[in-house]
């Protein structure tokens, strides 16, 4: 044995013989603790006193003596339910399961008409990890509160708990069949239990005992609603659509109220196709609907997001979209109901109509409305100065960008209109002033925003020529204004000369990530896929890696039409580029996919 080895053994012979004698020590103590317990019991029954005397017991092994201490205690409150329950809890502890099952059975017979009561010994047995004598306590309160439904969600939480989610189910639906009043709090009661437990397996199970039992009686309509919610926890609203289309024939005379709800949730999570379909739904009924006007717009919505979100959409795509605004605004008119509507048509108008002045004067209509709110007006002049930008008119664009600012100093569109006039001055050459901006900015309460302006002030940092001057970023800055105007061929020839001045420049990778939106813009998807894995083989750890990614990933699905590629690539962004900003969209479109 070495040295270390001899001290450790040592060192742990001490420390034993130390707990030896502290136990015996304590021992004494805790033994004269009892003794003086058990001379306050004989004179005056308490119950704090009764459970710390009963623990001592225990600790210092007389179980006999606590067997005696619970029966004495049991002749002392005769009509209590509480002290019973102990007994079966100590026959338990010491190994008698039968003299446990037998008490228990006393306990049960002694029951009596008290919730409090029941809730008590419920809480007791489960506390104690007894849970099927807290079952059959429920069960049998049940009966003698002649409610077969009370303590319903502390039973279907035992039942869990045990891993018999099915018994749970059934308790919840048998309830909702006794009493269709319950679907509210039964929904609450599920959506706990569902939340809580991740597991998909509980979910599939829920769907599949609901839909036995709709399908078994279509008509029951608690339980159709109930099989309406739980698709829609699911997110799965194309089966939420058809199951909507029943409960509109059956249950509310072709109303159209729960399709258009339907349609509204589907929207909100982003599934336009279905959300399209149940508006349209409506839409079907006729004008004298009540939902038909909203289901209108909200069609109309379902359109939209999609459209603006396509890298390059083409001809056809954008001449029906604009049909179906035309037809729309026929219907509803230019009025405030309609100011969305208005608002995005000039939107679509500006950069995709090739109809600046058509889309100004939309705008100023909404502009010069009474009745709108000073927001919506807001985002119209923020539109209207967007525009004033892209077709060259930098000072009105400035002036309004400037106006809205001063208007909403605190507010999201204030550091929107902050945000955007940095950006012009940064396509006007003026560095310095546009990067103070974008560093205060870079504190925004709107994370958009706030990564944008920090995406700017580091390209401006970084991008110093080696004589302090931004020869570089200033053709490289002018190229961004040429493409946000349309004018791909000026961006093209800016960029071209940009990599000939220099033999390398940080800007290298921006510049060829500006050069494949512009062979998108010019519909090249070849190119503009070639330019991007430029990006990945040359510069796969400068600021434009992620962005070439995500980028090809979309080219990937929308155009080639290739989702086990894009999936690569969406793959490589969440496992690659871990801090990337793409790496949320990333993953749900590769869910998705």
């Amino acid at each position: 044995m070495n040295i270390m080895n001899r001290a450790i053994f040592c060192f742990l012979v001490f420390f034993l013989y130390s707990t030896i004698v502290f136990s015996q020590d304590n021992k004494e103590e805790i033994l004269n603790n009892i003794s003086i317990l058990e001379d306050q019991l004989d004179k005056t029954f308490s119950e704090g006193n009764y459970n710390t005397l009963k623990n001592l017991y225990y600790l210092v092994g007389e179980n006999k003596d606590a067997e005696k201490l619970i029966k004495k205690a049991i002749k002392k409150n005769p009509s209590s339910p509480y002290y019973p329950s102990h007994l079966v809890i100590h026959y338990k502890r010491i190994g008698e399961n039968k003299k446990a099952d037998k008490e228990f059975e006393k306990v049960l017979l002694g029951l009596k008409n008290n919730t409090s009561n029941i809730s008590l010994l419920i809480n007791y047995y489960v506390k104690e990890d007894k849970i099927d004598y807290a079952i059959k306590i429920i069960k049998q309160g049940q009966e003698i509160l002649k409610n077969p439904y009370a303590f319903i969600y502390e039973l279907s939480l035992l039942y869990i708990r045990e891993d018999r989610f099915s018994k749970a189910i059934e308790e919840y639906l048998n309830l909702l069949n006794y009493n269709p009043n319950s679907l509210n709090q039964i929904k609450i009661y599920l959506s706990n239990i569902l939340q809580s437990n991740n597991d998909k397996k509980y979910s599939l199970e829920l769907n599949k005992e609901i839909l036995k039992r709709v399908q078994k009686d279509p008509n029951n309509k608690a339980m159709t609603y109930l099989y309406l919610w739980l698709l829609l926890q699911e997110k799965d609203y194309k089966m939420a659509f058809l199951q909507a289309k029943a409960v509109d024939k059956r249950f509310e005379q072709e109303s159209g109220e729960t399709m258009f709800e339907i349609a509204n949730i589907a929207l909100n999570n982003k599934d336009y196709n279905e959300a399209k379909d149940a508006f349209s739904y409506i839409i079907a009924k006729g004008e004298e609907n009540n939902y038909y006007v909203n289901s209108l717009i909200g069609r109309l919505n379902c359109l939209y997001e999609p459209f603006i979100s396509l890298t390059s959409p083409n001809q056809k795509e954008i001449e029906r979209i604009k049909a179906e605004y035309q037809n729309v605004l026929s219907v509803l008119g230019k009025n405030t109901y309609s100011v969305k509507i208005m608002y995005q048509y000039a939107f679509l108008l500006a950069y995709y109509l090739s109809s600046p002045q058509e889309a100004v004067d939309l705008l100023d209509e909404i502009i010069s409305m009474k009745t709108i709110n000073k927001e919506e007006r807001a985002e119209s002049k923020l539109l209207r100065a967007d525009i004033y930008l892209m077709y060259g008119d930098i000072w009105e664009a400035s002036l309004t960008y400037l106006q809205v600012e001063k208007d909403f100093k605190n507010d999201v569109l204030g550091s929107q209109a902050k945000f955007r006039n940095a950006m012009l001055s940064y396509y006007n050459g003026d560095f310095p002033w546009a990067n103070s901006q974008f560093d205060a900015l870079r504190s925004s309460t709107t994370k958009l925003i706030a990564n944008d302006a920090m995406k700017y002030s580091m390209l401006i940092s970084d991008n110093i020529d080696e004589d302090s001057s931004y020869n570089g970023l200033s053709i490289y800055s002018k190229a961004e204004m040429l493409v946000y105007q349309n004018k791909l061929k000026k961006a093209t020839s800016c960029l071209d000369s940009l990599q000939r001045n220099y033999l390398y420049h940080p800007l290298f990778d921006e510049v060829l990530y500006l050069k494949s939106q512009i062979a998108i813009k010019e519909n090249d998807y070849l190119k503009a896929e070639e330019l991007l894995n430029e990006i990945l083989i040359k510069y796969p750890t400068d600021l434009m890696a992620d962005d070439a990614l995500f980028l090809l990933a979309k080219l990937q699905e929308e155009h080639f039409l290739n989702k086990e590629k894009a999936k690569q690539y969406y793959e490589r962004i969440i496992l690659e580029y871990p801090s990337s900003l793409f790496v949320a969209p990333a993953r749900e479109r590769y869910n998705s996919l």
